[in-house]
Parts: structure tokens; sequence; C-alpha cells
């Protein structure tokens, strides 16, 4: 049943899916926070029109299937805009821009939780509001927000899966080209599931060791935003 696993090709097929997927998540969850930094501040700070804008952004990014907005950024943009994209490329700015929309309710949540004590510490030592948030608040709020990371990130990995319906070769994508070939479908989908399972829950445990040491006692997030 798993003689197929003594194939150099089906894991250099694994292997080459794995690597898509780790990196496409990646990509996505450290982009994502930087946009979802940036949203939040805007949406904090920003007047009504601003506000008006993200809730818009972040609302279509979170009330959307990912795969519906991974085709419409690899097939639609580019047929209406008549040009020729890397579809790779794309694929991966739609995670980070997916992420970002989820990002944002964590920081702002976070940041709003120590807001207005950090702030009115900072400015009582002559920080000016922005080296408050850049230097106190900002650090403060991504500690917090671990946890919530720890879950975008498995989130986005099982995602992925999402990318072999478009043409992109991630590790859903190899799974398929193997069972196509070997007719295991249980086997195949075993292995495949096995391999994310111990990527995640490896990335979980060591995020929860991260937490568990860089945590604020007894501050906590605040998702009500």
């Amino acid at each position: 049943m798993f003689e197929w696993l003594t194939n150099p090709l089906y894991w250099t097929w694994i292997f080459q899916g794995l690597t898509l997927t780790v990196e496409i998540t990646l990509f996505g969850v450290c982009l994502g926070l930087l946009l979802g930094t940036l949203l939040s501040i805007g949406d904090i700070y920003g007047g009504r029109t601003a506000r008006g804008l993200i809730a818009i952004y972040v609302e279509f990014f979170r009330g959307s299937p990912l795969f519906i907005q991974i085709f419409i950024a690899v097939y639609t943009v580019p047929a209406l805009l008549h040009l020729q994209m890397d579809h790779y490329l794309l694929a991966f700015l739609v995670f980070g821009l997916n992420s970002a929309g989820y990002q944002k309710g964590y920081v702002k949540g976070a940041m709003q939780t120590i807001l207005d004590d950090q702030m009115a510490a900072g400015m009582s030592v002559g920080m000016s509001r922005w080296q408050t948030l850049r230097h106190v608040i900002i650090p403060q709020a991504y500690r917090i927000v671990i946890p919530s990371w720890t879950n975008e990130f498995c989130s986005l990995t099982k995602s992925t899966s999402a990318l072999a319906f478009v043409g992109l070769f991630d590790l859903t994508s190899a799974g398929l080209s193997i069972k196509g070939i070997t007719y295991q479908v249980l086997p195949v989908w075993m292995v495949i599931g096995a391999i994310y399972f111990v990527w995640i829950t490896g990335v979980s445990k060591l995020m929860d060791v991260i937490y568990e040491r860089k945590k604020i006692p007894g501050v906590e997030l605040d998702l009500q935003s």
C-alpha cells in the first residue's frame, strides 16, 4: 500500500510542494503583519474616510473565500489588465493581503489593550506620540498577539491547499499528482496529511514556547475591535 514511498521522484514532488507551502505561508504571515500594523494605525488614528476604506478592505478579505481571491488574482486581474503576470507572485501577494485583513484585528486589539496607559506614560517622559507608538506600544502589541500569529500560521498553511486548483504546485498538488499515478488514494493523503500535521504542530509548539518567554504578565488580547 505504501510501496510508492520508495520512489525518489515522489519524494522530490513532496519536497517541492512543501517548499512552496512553507514559503507562501511565512511570506503571508510576515506581509500580513506589516500591512496589518499599518491598517491598525490607520484605523485608530485615521479619519472617517480612512477608517471606511480600511473596513471595506478587511471585510472583503475576511468575508470571501481565499480560493476565490486567488482565482481572481491569478486569472481575472491579468485578463482585465491585459498583462502577463507571474501566477506565483500574485498568489504570494494574495496570501499577504488576506492575512493582513485578519492581523489588523489582532494588532489593533493588542494596541488598544495598552494604548491609553502606555501613550500617557511615554509622553510624560518627553516622547512624541509617534515615538511612543513605535518604541513602546507596537513592540508590546507584538508580544501580546503571538498566540494569534500561531492561529494565523495554522490557518494559512492549511489554506495553501487552494493553490492546487489554480495550477500552482504546493503540497496538496504533490499529493494529487502522486495519487493520479499510483491510484493509492488513502495512503497518499495519509502521508500528505501527516506532513501538514508535523509541520503545523512543530511550529505551533515553538510559538507556544516563545510566547511563554515573551508574554506580558496580566495582559491579554482584546479582540472586540
